[in-house]
């Protein structure tokens, strides 16, 4: 269980969380631009490497780690966007590049993403396609130099800031059923370049992009894990990854929530009702409660094993933090603070964080429902 956090990872999370008010990461949340320099004090400070091991320049850790340390970082920065980048660079080095890579791709980029020299870009959806491989159209063709690829990807989160970029292309086609291939494609790589960028309104300063492959021709050894196996071994896998890891960064978002909420309240002398205490005690004990999730289900992911229950408790959190944010919108509305900006972004950020691929989720659930009713 890692309901109680063991001292090295409850000091991680102290060291982290002084590091995000120190750089004042809480300012970060009306920013368009990506704070480089705070980014570059991430990488001396060891954070773009945790999780990575201390063999290729990582600091070491596993999910929990990286759980924690993000959860720490959000609740005393108060904000999602920087948090979303850094979860991002973590999350594809250690599961694609370090899961999939060879050893000399290994030795290649991962000390240079641990000293925050570079980062990389996971490049699955695409415009009107989003990333159902049945729709994607980006193609990769053997040649007899390498492999060339042509196509365009959006939405890549940390775009703009890559160095590498994890490109999913079409190699064959077995009946119906497009064989996706994994690639390294380094952004100097002729023929590539990036679309202007994406500003979506939310989960600032988390940069975004889209990429442009005009027939970029890359080695044979480019290609990421075995060839046609990336839908099962990347992009499926990654997304029920991506929603454990945004528990964390998702509950320090709450946790971050409620200081906000306290400290409004001592300022503005507003009467605790009975009512009041009420609905705030039930944010706690909601918050308590997803924060157990959080670092539970990363724990699960650590141990290597398959848990029946691993479903049910992302689907858990989900539902959750949704009645935590109704009680909280109420609460706010009753103590006359709802239009409170930084409580407003918070919450805006914390329900893009949570309602990431929300139809997945209720297919999810509705399958997990039909699985009960046949037992009866």
């Amino acid at each position: 269980m890692a309901t109680l956090l063991d001292s090295d990872l409850s000091d991680l999370q102290e060291r982290i969380g002084r590091f995000a008010e120190a750089e004042g990461i809480s300012r970060l949340g009306a920013a368009d631009d990506f704070p480089l320099g705070i980014w570059r004090k991430m990488g001396e400070a060891k954070l773009l490497g945790l999780g990575l091991p201390v063999a290729h320049g990582g600091s070491g850790g596993g999910w929990l780690s990286v759980q924690a340390a993000t959860e720490a970082f959000v609740r005393r920065g108060r904000n999602l966007g920087m948090a979303l980048s850094w979860l991002i660079h973590l999350t594809v080095a250690r599961f694609a590049l370090l899961g999939s890579g060879t050893g000399r791709q290994i030795e290649r980029w991962v000390p240079r993403l641990a000293a925050g020299e570079t980062t990389l870009s996971l490049a699955i959806s695409e415009p009107g396609a989003g990333a159902h491989p049945k729709y994607l159209k980006t193609t990769a063709e053997r040649r007899a130099d390498g492999w060339v690829l042509t196509g365009e990807k959006n939405f890549l989160t940390n775009g703009p800031l890559a160095g590498l970029f994890i490109v999913l292309a079409v190699t064959a086609t077995a009946g119906r059923k497009k064989q996706l291939t994994a690639f390294l494609v380094p952004r100097e790589t002729p023929g590539v370049s990036l679309t202007d960028p994406i500003r979506l309104g939310f989960l600032k300063p988390s940069p975004h992009c889209g990429l442009r492959l005009d027939h970029c021709t890359v080695p044979f050894d480019h290609v990421l894990g075995e060839p046609g196996s990336a839908f099962e071994k990347i992009s499926k896998p990654f997304r029920e990854l991506e929603d454990v890891m945004l528990m964390g960064p998702a509950a320090g978002g709450m946790a971050a929530q409620l200081s906000v909420l306290a400290a409004r309240f001592e300022k503005r002398d507003i009467r605790a009702t009975e009512a009041f205490a009420e609905a705030a005690g039930e944010l706690q004990a909601r918050l308590d409660a997803l924060r157990i999730l959080a670092y539970e289900a990363a724990a699960m992911l650590d141990s290597g094993r398959s848990h029946p229950e691993f479903t049910s408790l992302l689907l858990a959190f989900r539902l959750q933090a949704g009645h935590f944010q109704a009680v909280l919108a109420g609460l706010l509305d009753q103590a006359g603070i709802s239009a409170d900006p930084e409580l407003a972004t918070l919450a805006r950020d914390v329900e893009m964080t949570v309602g990431v691929a929300e139809n997945v989720a209720r297919i999810k659930q509705k399958r997990i429902g039909e699985a009960l009713l046949r037992k009866g």
